[in-house]
């Protein structure tokens, strides 16, 4: 490695997480190694808390860039971006940890690959009532070959089980309009945009689950939007590149047939405008493995989509109120 440039940049955007952030950064530190230089940019959003002061406690050992006001975690991001200096980059959340040794394994993974992007595994984890934390679930990096194929059948990491080399990631951007998929569109977008993506099976990073969580708060409905925005994204950057072969149509309408139920409880023109783009892009469509119920994949058979999924909705409105 050229000693002059960080072999990493893992970019934290923080935002009232004085309580957190300093786990996130110590897991940063413990990868650091006079052969093995990261670069740890913290992006506080404006907090409102300690975060400073705590921030404060790692001066010369981290670099930090405040926002005037909270902007939210996209736009952090995007701002550690442009300012990263290191030959690979690393997203973090300020409530999450890295396992101790990871980037060294997934960067030299990376090199001896020529690979610009790699993922790995994660697991979920949360502290005990004695402070001490817990696994909750381990999960392993899926195969992603082939890429838009496998995009397609909803393979993905979470947001720090991915290495990205800094030239492939420049030229994007996290979408400032998302809150709840933003993970999945970034990497939906980078994949797209990776000569190669392999994987290790090293575990990168612990995902803290606590009730201050972020995307705890967020509504069935926004995700239920997010998901057809960005599977709208993918199918326009398919038909642009001249891969959206008609298997490939018949698999995006299945995906976006996903979030339909919730859609047809709370959004009348998303739903509309959904059950739409299904008949076009397969006029046969019937919901296959996104609809778990047979009885509504058998209604939808006969009765299709709109019909099907409007009594659906009748019928748990009605339940609803009966219950009160």
């Amino acid at each position: 490695m050229n000693g002059s440039q960080p072999s990493v940049s893992v970019i934290i955007p923080t935002y009232n997480r004085a309580a957190l952030i300093g786990d996130a950064i110590n897991s940063c530190l413990a990868q650091c190694s006079p052969a093995f230089a990261v670069d740890i940019l913290i992006v506080d959003d404006g907090s409102t808390d300690a975060t400073a002061a705590a921030l404060r406690e790692f001066e010369g050992r981290i670099r930090v860039i405040v926002l005037s006001a909270n902007q939210g975690r996209n736009r952090a991001r995007n701002v550690g971006l442009s300012n990263a200096t290191g030959r690979y980059v690393k997203f973090l959340d300020s409530d999450d940890v890295l396992v101790p040794g990871c980037l060294l394994i997934e960067v030299a993974s990376a090199e001896e690959a020529e690979a610009d992007m790699v993922i790995a595994g994660w697991q979920t984890v949360e502290p005990d009532v004695a402070g001490r934390t817990d696994t909750i679930a381990q999960f392993d990096p899926p195969n992603m070959e082939p890429v838009i194929d496998s995009l397609l059948a909803g393979k993905a990491v979470p947001t720090g089980a991915a290495l990205y080399s800094r030239s492939l990631v420049r030229v994007l951007q996290w979408d400032e309009n998302l809150r709840k998929l933003d993970d999945w569109d970034w990497f939906v977008r980078a994949a797209l945009n990776a000569r190669k993506i392999i994987r290790t099976r090293t575990t990168s990073y612990s995902w803290r689950q606590h009730p201050t969580q972020g995307i705890r708060s967020e509504t069935m409905l926004r995700n239920a939007r997010e998901h057809h925005a960005i599977l709208k994204k993918l199918e326009e950057a398919l038909a642009e590149r001249g891969e959206l072969t008609g298997g490939r149509q018949k698999r995006l309408a299945q995906y976006y047939y996903k979030e339909m139920r919730v859609l047809s409880l709370y959004d009348k023109t998303g739903f509309e405008w959904g059950v739409r783009h299904i008949y076009q892009l397969d006029a046969d469509f019937v919901p296959q493995d996104e609809e778990r119920q047979w009885w509504i994949r058998v209604a939808c058979r006969f009765l299709g989509v709109r019909r099907a999924l409007s009594m659906h909705s009748t019928a748990k409105r009605y339940i609803k109120g009966a219950g009160r």
